[in-house]
């Protein structure tokens, strides 16, 4: 895979979105006309088992601390936690990745914070499009709207890129980036999801949460109680 496409990933995988709530700007009308239960019709499949995930308040300092949200998820085994997430100025809690021999990603799962109110999650959304426009090869937002993630209510885009820039092959990428209320205040996590055409299971971006390994997180996650 391309270098700069690999940093690029790594990096925004693991965003945390800290947008502040004076924005009001426009956002896109291309939103789902109906909010999408995930895991409703998902895939699921793992051979090797799972790890369990709960995030620690004292495992953070500085911004992370500050914003802490409490939650967990499982992961499938094969899996690999990212090192560098949650460490030091790391602006992400937790990263986990599926990946191939030569490192090329095949689905990969990290969780950032946000803070705002959920009414204007949309404005969140699209400012973070932005961001993600300047920095993916061929970036295009394809879907935006309501969705839920077991029985909570978020809001979600998706998004396509594509590479052959010093790659041997093409390579697609597709992103889900879910923005997730916690109940307890104007706190909330990013959850970012990107998946590539190296997997065998993800064909594109619909399949992104719904097939190949990520339902297996996604069906998962929660809040603390």
């Amino acid at each position: 895979m391309n270098e700069q496409l690999k940093r690029t990933m790594l990096s925004l995988a693991g965003l945390a979105v800290f947008l502040l709530l004076a924005f009001g700007s426009e956002y896109s009308t291309n939103k789902n006309s109906n909010p999408k239960t995930i895991g409703s019709n998902s895939r699921v499949s793992t051979s090797g088992g799972t790890k369990s995930y709960t995030n620690n308040k004292s495992s953070f300092s500085g911004t992370l601390a500050d914003n802490f949200v409490e939650f967990s998820f499982d992961y499938p085994s094969s899996w690999k936690r990212d090192p560098k997430a949650g460490v030091g100025e790391s602006p992400n809690f937790v990263k986990v990745e599926n990946e191939t021999s030569d490192q090329i990603t095949l689905e990969n799962f990290a969780v950032g914070y946000f803070t705002g109110q959920k009414a204007l999650m949309p404005q969140l959304a699209a400012k973070l499009s932005d961001q993600f426009s300047g920095s993916f090869p061929e970036y295009k937002k394809v879907s935006e709207g309501e969705t839920h993630v077991g029985s909570y209510e978020g809001y979600e885009f998706r998004f396509t890129s594509h590479t052959t820039t010093g790659s041997k092959k093409p390579i697609d990428v597709w992103g889900r980036v879910i923005l997730l209320p916690n109940d307890t205040g104007s706190k909330g996590v990013a959850i970012i999801m990107l998946a590539t055409s190296e997997s065998k299971d993800v064909r594109g971006v619909e399949d992104v949460g719904e097939k190949g390994e990520l339902p297996i997180i996604l069906s998962s996650f929660k809040f603390a109680e």
